[in-house]
């Protein structure tokens, strides 16, 4: 598999939010976001903790059910986004 460069990766990462942008107020989970976006899970999800940490998404899970992680953007990354469409 070929490694990808950061400017993919930057764009991978627009790609997502602009995927929970469209499905917002719906919460989608790692695997969910991997199909629309053809590809692998792990990945995604690594993806999405960057992220998280840069407070462009947030974890919505319920703490009692840590398996399966909802992720949604957060209510700042939502604003800016729809003023800029």
């Amino acid at each position: 598999m070929s490694k990808l460069s950061s400017k993919g990766v930057e764009q991978l990462k627009a790609n997502i939010l602009r995927t929970l942008f469209d499905e917002s107020p719906k919460a989608l989970s790692a695997p969910e976001i991997a199909s629309l976006e053809i590809r692998d899970k792990e990945f995604i999800l690594r993806l999405l903790q960057e992220m998280e940490k840069k407070h462009l998404v947030k974890n919505v899970s319920p703490k009692h059910f840590s398996r399966k992680n909802m992720w949604m953007m957060t209510d700042q990354a939502y604003k800016k986004y729809k003023e800029l469409l």
